[in-house]
């Protein structure tokens, strides 16, 4: 099989210089030798300067929840009622009910202003609807466009074929110039050959046809350079365009790698952004079938069961509380109290789920009211327990409280601190004797929220930073990263 022109001329041209002075193969052969001893110690030093760095885990910064988990003792005690739970802040128009009365299911224990109703039942809804949205939002996963990539690789793929074909139209043209050229040659050498003619006027006219047919031969010849030329022009032209349109796929191919990074990226922090949304959606629908099932009752409060009210905490005039009081059925229900300190009882409210444990018996509750912070900011939680399950006596509380959303969040192990305030060290490669080497670049940031073994930082922490090392480090050292 014969190889394209190009590639043939330079393996002609190679031999002929090997032909030339085969003492060049040996002069050639000693440099080899000197740039792979060369080599050699190159990479025996590097080998050794990465035996002795440290080495590190890396990790990048995202947008995502902090949360904080605590414990606290809390304490069950067998109450006189269980809570009557209400919306807060609606307006209380009358008390039809007082503490110490026994009263029917169904019965109206207090009433509220119905526009006040109306404007909060209208609230609620759209919460509710906006929060669905939200979430429907965050729970569609990202995925990266590959149309770009798809057309780069459609065109290099047309371009490798025009390249063939081209060349293959080269190797045609040289092949009909070189059989026009034989032809003439062929022709001239018959007029070459032949005898001188007689008379004088017959050789007179093989002499014209000689010079005709000489004329014939260099045009032939004319024309097979001009095809050998224009084949190798129109060679590295279409090789030229093929690395071009190779060169725009690879582009393509590296903006769709990275588009889809960021898109996982992207849903990962969705995903955790969904899971504070929907519980969020949860809370929100739970009020809004609170104030449904009040204006259904004609803006009333209905007793839920017969029983006797052992508190009530409404007063006309004055908004509703988030409990409207007790109402003690045939089984008391039992009350969970607990301290918060300052950090947590910030992050606390009315509805946030606490787990509650005593013996092998564990459930999860709402809390139902926050006391008022005490002279050290903390506060008593109170929260409602199901009836005939629990005994009075000491419990444990565990809470998991949401301390926000942050658009950079780092494993706590990221963050260090000096006297000069906190910082993370963030990896950068910088060239060197031993060639191109990860060093570590100190980057000052601020701690704004911090978590189950995650903080979030303020700052500029672009790139990959430094999560974790077998050894001590300092700005400007050099590290290997852990495969």
């Amino acid at each position: 099989m014969k190889l394209p022109f190009p590639l043939q001329k330079a393996g002609d041209a190679l031999h002929a210089w090997r032909l030339s002075d085969p003492r060049q193969a040996g002069r050639l052969a000693i440099v080899g030798k000197f740039f792979a001893s060369m080599l050699v110690l190159t990479l025996t030093a590097r080998s050794l300067a990465a035996a002795s760095m440290p080495q590190v885990t890396l990790c990048q910064a995202s947008a995502g929840s902090i949360t904080r988990s605590s414990t606290a003792a809390g304490n069950i005690a067998v109450r006189d009622g269980t809570p009557i739970t209400v919306p807060e802040g609606l307006l209380v128009t009358e008390v039809d009910a007082a503490a110490g009365e026994s009263i029917a299911a169904g019965e109206v224990i207090a009433r509220f202003d119905p526009a006040g109703l109306t404007q909060a039942l209208a609230a609620a809804q759209a919460e509710v609807r906006q929060l669905e949205t939200t979430a429907a939002q965050l729970s569609q996963a990202e995925t990266a466009d590959d149309f770009a990539l798809q057309q780069a690789q459609k065109q290099l793929d047309r371009a490798y074929a025009d390249s063939q074909e081209i060349w293959q139209e080269g190797v045609d043209a040289i092949a009909q110039a070189k059989r026009h050229r034989e032809d003439a040659q062929n022709e001239l050498n018959v007029l070459l050959n032949q005898p001188a003619a007689t008379p004088e006027s017959a050789e007179a006219e093989r002499q014209q046809q000689i010079s005709a047919a000489q004329a014939a031969l260099d045009a032939a010849e004319a024309a097979l350079a001009a095809a050998e030329e224009g084949a190798e022009s129109a060679n590295e032209a279409a090789s030229d365009a093929a690395q071009n349109y190779e060169d725009a796929r690879n582009s393509a191919a590296h903006s769709y790698d990275q588009a889809a990074e960021e898109a996982a990226k992207q849903n990962q922090a969705n995903q955790a952004q969904a899971a504070v949304i929907r519980a969020q959606l949860e809370a929100a629908r739970a009020e809004l079938s609170a104030l449904q099932a009040l204006q259904q009752n004609g803006s009333a409060l209905l007793a839920p069961q017969s029983g006797t009210l052992t508190r009530v905490d409404l007063a006309a005039g004055q908004n509703s509380s988030r409990v409207a009081g007790l109402l003690a059925g045939a089984d008391t229900g039992c009350v969970l109290t607990f301290a918060l300190d300052r950090d947590a009882a910030r992050l606390a409210a009315t509805g946030t789920q606490v787990s509650v444990r005593q013996g092998s018996q564990s459930a999860q509750v709402e809390i139902t009211s926050l006391s008022e912070p005490a002279e050290d900011g903390s506060v008593q939680v109170t929260a409602a327990l199901e009836p005939g399950v629990w005994k009075a006596g000491a419990a444990t509380v565990e809470l998991k409280l949401n301390a926000g959303q942050y658009a950079q969040c780092l494993p706590a192990t990221s963050v260090q601190a000096d006297s000069d305030g906190n910082f993370v060290y963030l990896i950068e490669e910088q060239p060197t004797l031993l060639g191109q080497q990860n060093v570590l670049v100190r980057v000052p940031v601020t701690v704004v929220a911090q978590g189950d073994g995650m903080v979030a930082v303020s700052g500029s922490v672009s790139g990959q930073v430094v999560a974790g090392a077998d050894k001590p480090l300092s700005a400007d050292t050099w590290v290997r990263v852990a495969s």
